[in-house]
């Protein structure tokens, strides 16, 4: 791991610190990058005709324009120029099983499954949800990629911009599947977020992530562009040999740009000293609710832990509010950590009133508010708050001494799991 000197900027070298660790992601990458090389390279054998043009366009010999068209005519190799053909839903239908396997693979090697998503993921039962869910929706992320395209503007900023469109519209297309799927008789577990998906929290990323398969293509060769052209000067064309092999040529750089690509993202989707990615915060951040609470399973530090657990109960998570460990951290005080207990006693989590009782008796309230607020969560099968209703009867604390009612509740708690109830049952059997 990278160490900072004393005198270094504390977010410089977090920054290189990532990207030092995303560089052991090699694999997930070079994964991604020789799929989009040989995409590139199938795509040029099956359109020789336009192969002396590619070599112009990587010579600097032809407008953007050209470019534009230059890469329509390799899409159009792959899935046909009619579009709305037999043949083109067949061959879009096998690169979408492909980007299925792909992405599967590519999560069993970066331990995706059985860390986030708990659960293993069979080969057949990939292959069916695959065809449930990403053939149509696919088909249709490909003719929304193949019709930017057609517009495909010349600047590279308005380039920057078609991309986004195109990842927001694919995003869309593919979610509306999955939700279909989530509420059809296919489907018989817990209904999963968007957050979730997009965290790899859920088995569905696997197929929300496959579909940007024609779309990863389209940004690794625009990708391809800005780098030719910022190496013009270096006159890279000469050196390549880009007349004679300009189709081997442009599969390298795309699979280059795809490469590098994916080692910047991965610095996001390294994990830190607290076992939490950037990404990881960023998405708790901005979805906030049940994600928060699988972000929180994945980092053993106390206090990103209590973070996230916030940051969940905010979002109407309310199991995220009932953590007694609230009322010690130091990240909030007494009053913040009462609004997120009472915040779970009124979604009827017993263990949230049990601690609001306890906040209650901190800030010198009064006692019978507090001893009301522990009867509820033993009501609810709690055993601190049991345990607490048991003192308060055995020393008078908000309710009139009832040695009796003491002993019931001490042993009621006990039976609940809580072990200092038990020891003083068995101090009373003893004695």
């Amino acid at each position: 791991m990278l160490r900072c000197l004393p005198n270094a900027s504390t977010w410089v070298c977090r920054l290189l610190g990532d990207f030092a660790s995303s560089l052991t992601n090699w694999g997930p990458a070079a994964g991604l990058a020789a799929s989009m090389m040989g995409l590139t390279a199938f795509a040029g054998l099956l359109n020789r005709e336009r192969k002396d043009e590619i070599a112009l366009w990587l010579m600097g010999a032809q407008t953007e324009i050209n470019w534009a068209k230059s890469f329509v005519s390799l899409f159009d190799a792959v899935f046909g120029r009619n579009h709305f053909s037999v043949r083109c839903f067949l061959r879009s239908a096998a690169a979408s099983l492909v980007a299925v396997v792909v992405i599967w693979l590519l999560m069993g090697r970066s331990e995706a499954v059985g860390v986030r998503l708990q659960s293993d993921l069979e080969f057949g039962s990939v292959l069916l949800f695959g065809l449930a869910i990403n053939v149509l929706a696919d088909y249709a992320s490909l003719l929304e990629t193949r019709l930017l395209l057609s517009r495909m503007p010349r600047r590279w900023l308005s380039q920057a911009g078609v991309l986004l469109l195109d990842l927001l519209f694919s995003a869309a297309i593919i979610w509306v599947a999955i939700f279909v799927v989530l509420r059809s008789p296919l489907y018989a577990g817990e209904i999963e977020t968007l957050a979730e998906v997009l965290g790899v929290f859920s088995v569905f990323s696997v197929f929300f992530y496959s579909t940007f398969l024609t779309s990863l293509w389209t940004w690794a060769y625009i990708g391809s562009t800005w780098l030719m052209r910022a190496c013009k000067g270096l006159r890279i064309a000469d050196w390549l040999d880009v007349e004679h092999r300009p189709i081997m040529v442009l599969s390298n750089l795309v699979g280059l740009t795809t490469f590098l690509g994916a080692l910047v993202v991965s610095g996001a989707l390294t994990r830190g000293e607290t076992g939490l990615t950037v990404a990881d915060r960023a998405l708790c951040s901005v979805f906030q609710g049940r994600v928060c609470l699988d972000v929180a399973a994945l980092t053993p530090a106390e206090e990103a832990q209590l973070q996230m657990l916030r940051l969940a109960c905010v979002g109407g998570e309310t199991r995220g509010c009932a953590d007694p460990r609230f009322l010690w951290s130091g990240e909030m005080g007494l009053r913040d950590a009462a609004k997120l207990y009472d915040r779970a006693c009124k979604s009827d989590i017993p263990a949230g009133c049990t601690y609001l009782g306890r906040v209650s008796a901190m800030m010198a309230s009064d006692a019978s508010v507090a001893f009301d607020l522990f009867r509820r969560g033993c009501a609810g099968g709690h055993g601190v708050g049991c345990f607490r209703v048991a003192l308060a009867y055995e020393f008078g604390i908000g309710v009139v001494e009832d040695l009796g009612q003491a002993t019931d509740h001490y042993e009621t708690a006990c039976r609940l799991g809580h072990q200092g109830s038990c020891e003083w049952v068995r101090n009373r059997d003893s004695d």
